[in-house]
């Protein structure tokens, strides 16, 4: 082949020069900057806590096995076959555990990589159906949405399956739209589809036949089934996804096939298997929670989209009978909008008809609705909506936000199970979210006196920071909390082993069944299921390790105390949610059991406030200490209240605080609460103890100063107007409340 000779005195491009263009055309690129703001937003701490229970451990410990028993086609979860779900997840993990080792970042790597795909799949799909801006102001407002960039830092099913969803119906809207299609687009559209089906389940695989089938009713563009080539696509789909089901079914043949396809998808949608059920607002929560804060534009994007569909012009462009005025980029306009609003509704509308439901189950709308409000920020002209629908849309920001600051439990919750289980309020970040809705809304309401471009770019900076203060230092740390790994550090680093690594110490697990016992011991531990089988475990000489739920822990420290007369020590590592316990502690190890800080022998002989008083169900009260000893307004005041058990309780009763102004008890500060925090219910006090249960209750500063009367008593827990009988001749106001003493509140 015979190259162009150069003109006379010049030399050709030296190998570092050639980079440099190449470097500044990547730069210039804008897919290149969508790629970059996903790795910002999803690698950085991807391993830095634990995998959460219990469908990441889940996953990865059957992920696990597979590397470690070598058979890559039959999922396993310890010795059973395990049908809920199809191969293509556990390949990803257990690939990365070859290539990395085992690990919480190994785990992860293949879904944040996902994520990152599917946003430049976003960008991509806009850029040639509208304009790049719009592809970067789509994938923008989608990798700053809370549902996504937590889910991107998951190890769970759903980040493949909305990204395989995009994919496919990505590349039959360029197929369907554009008048030369791309054989790649053709390629990937199967491609796609087989993966989704390998992802999570072939019957997802009706949204976008449906979405397609609704698009094409609307248009009636039937000739892009030809450009479909439907024959070539089924081979690339059957290539791609039939050799592991029809292998499957060969080796498990009924069990296969009534396991996954029976139970695992028709029953749990038709039917339900487990988890919630809801109605028809279900899902709109959950989109709004993890949508925050672009649910601000949502009457924009909405207005908009109805305003584009309803013209008659729009009509005429869908049909592809629109007159020459209309032009072919504005039928493409409208045909885009249209394909996205159907794709939006269909796979809303699934997921709400779907019985068995969890938060994250609709997943895979969020896609087109961030693509919708993209749209919303690429428009130059000034249209009336800003200043119309904004408001609307910060009484919807409002309604959101709210939410959100008054309980951690809507973001966490978008993408983990048990929905009520404690979590850490420390780590909740409410006075970024209250200032992220503040600064949006003002933003929206300023539309009425600023151009709106002005708007759309604080916008997208006050998501994008919000965005990655919660995705580096709120996600990431929150698995400190949700999951068991730091357990299992103690453990590691505690247990003593022979000469071939084997442990010389007992590892139980008592009332457990969250996944991350089984992964991190590498199915090593032992499942006790009575008491009787707990007595057993600690009546020999040696060490003893047990893992449990935290609120399990005075339980077994009660059985225990039964047959050896000592507490269990909590060891480092054990958080709200799970409790590693043991017979014995290290030198210098902190023992973090709040019984053996709080569950005595006997009270203090100096106890500031002694009083006597016994409740009817063999509870006796000593007396109380205060911190400080006259509180002021402003101050947080811990009382310290002892309690002696003198027979053994038959029921859980919650305490009860009061702090009534005197001569006005509507002035009234209340300081109810489980014993111990919750670790230690009277069910599990033991004839003997003596327990100082502290209580911190903050004295606000517009609160009256003055002399307060202290009340208290025990309610039930499952009745708050039922309260435990003080017995006399205790103080008391007649409605079984026991009037403990005077304090003043400066």
């Amino acid at each position: 082949m015979n190259s162009s000779p150069l003109p006379s005195g010049v030399q050709p491009p030296s190998l570092v020069q050639r980079g440099a263009d190449a470097l500044r055309g990547l730069l210039r690129s804008p897919g290149f900057w969508v790629v970059a703001l996903g790795a910002l937003l999803f690698l950085p701490f991807l391993g830095s806590a634990g995998l959460w229970d219990p469908w990441e451990t889940h996953y990865a410990e059957v992920a696990r096995r597979m590397v470690a028993d070598g058979d890559w086609i039959t999922p396993r979860w310890r010795h059973e076959l395990f049908f809920s779900k199809p191969v293509l997840i556990f390949w990803m993990m257990a690939g990365s555990f070859q290539l990395f080792g085992i690990s919480a970042w190994a785990a992860r790597l293949p879904f944040a990589l996902l994520a990152i795909l599917g946003l430049y799949l976003a960008y991509r799909f806009m850029a040639r159906l509208h304009s790049p801006r719009a592809g970067l102001a789509g994938a923008a407002v989608l990798a700053t949405s809370p549902f996504y960039f937590f889910i991107a830092r998951q190890a769970i099913t759903d980040m493949p399956f909305a990204v395989f969803l995009l994919g496919v119906l990505s590349c039959f809207a360029l197929v369907a739209m554009e008048e030369r299609p791309r054989t790649r687009d053709l390629i990937g559209l199967y491609v796609f589809a087989g993966l989704a089906a390998l992802g999570k389940t072939p019957m997802g695989l009706a949204i976008p036949v449906a979405v397609a089938l609704a698009y094409l009713l609307l248009t009636g563009d039937w000739h892009v089934l030809k450009k479909l080539r439907l024959h070539w696509g089924a081979l690339i789909f059957l290539l791609i996804a039939g050799p592991w089901y029809v292998t499957m079914l060969l080796m498990h043949q009924g069990t296969f096939f009534q396991e996954f396809f029976l139970r695992h998808n028709l029953e749990r949608a038709f039917s339900g298997v487990h988890g919630e059920r809801g109605g028809f607002t279900y899902f709109i929560e959950q989109m709004g929670y993890g949508f925050f804060p672009w649910v601000a534009l949502l009457p924009l994007a909405l207005g908009r989209l109805a305003a584009v569909l309803l013209r008659p012009e729009t009509a005429a462009a869908v049909r592809l009978a629109a007159p020459d005025a209309v032009g072919a980029a504005r039928a493409r306009t409208a045909r885009l909008e249209l394909f996205l609003a159907l794709w939006l509704t269909v796979t809303f509308a699934t997921f709400t008809l779907i019985i068995t439901k969890f938060h994250h189950y609709v997943f895979p709308a969020l896609p087109p609705l961030a693509l919708l409000v993209g749209l919303v920020l690429t428009e130059d002209e000034e249209r009336a909506g800003w200043r119309f629908l904004a408001p609307l849309g910060v009484l919807l920001l409002a309604m959101v936000a709210n939410d959100l600051v008054a309980s951690p439990k809507h973001l966490s919750n978008l993408c983990t199970y048990a929905y009520d289980r404690p979590l850490p309020e420390a780590l909740y970040p409410r006075g970024l979210l209250l200032g992220l809705a503040l600064a949006a809304g003002g933003l929206l309401l300023g539309a009425r006196w600023a151009p709106s471009r002005w708007l759309r770019r604080g916008l997208v900076l006050f998501a994008g920071l919000g965005a990655l203060w919660l995705s580096w230092f709120y996600v990431a740390p929150l698995g400190d909390t949700l999951s068991q790994e730091a357990l299992f550090r103690t453990y590691e680093a505690a247990v003593q082993r022979d000469d071939q690594g084997r442990p010389l110490d007992k590892l139980y697990q008592y009332q457990m069944n969250w996944r991350g016992e089984v992964f991190y011991s590498a199915d090593t531990i032992v499942k006790l299921s009575s008491e009787a089988q707990v007595k057993d475990a600690f009546r020999g000489p040696g060490r003893v390790f047990i893992v449990s739920v935290a609120d399990a822990f005075s339980g077994i420290d009660r059985i225990v105390r039964q047959e050896t007369g000592r507490h269990l020590h909590m060891l480092p590592g054990s958080n709200a949610r799970y409790a590693l316990a043991s017979n014995r502690l290290d030198p210098g190890m902190q023992d973090l059991s709040p019984l053996a800080q709080d569950v005595l022998t006997q009270a203090p002989a100096d106890l500031p406030h002694p009083v006597s008083a016994t409740w009817a169900e063999g509870i006796e009260f000593l007396g109380y200490a205060l911190a400080p000893e006259t509180p002021a307004t402003g101050d947080t005041l811990e009382i310290s209240l002892y309690y002696r058990c003198t027979r053994a309780v038959g029921r859980d009763w919650k305490i009860f605080v009061h702090l009534d102004l005197q001569g006005n008890e509507l002035n009234r500060l209340n300081g109810d609460h489980k014993p111990l925090g919750g670790m230690f219910p009277t069910q599990h006090w033991m004839p003997g103890d003596v327990i100082r249960d502290r209580v911190r209750i903050k004295l606000p500063r517009s609160h009256p100063a003055g002399r307060h009367l202290l009340y208290l008593g025990f309610y039930s827990e499952t009745n708050d107007d039922e309260r435990m009988r003080l017995q006399p001749p205790a103080p008391s106001d007649g409605s079984n409340r026991l009037r403990a003493g005077l304090i003043d509140i400066r």
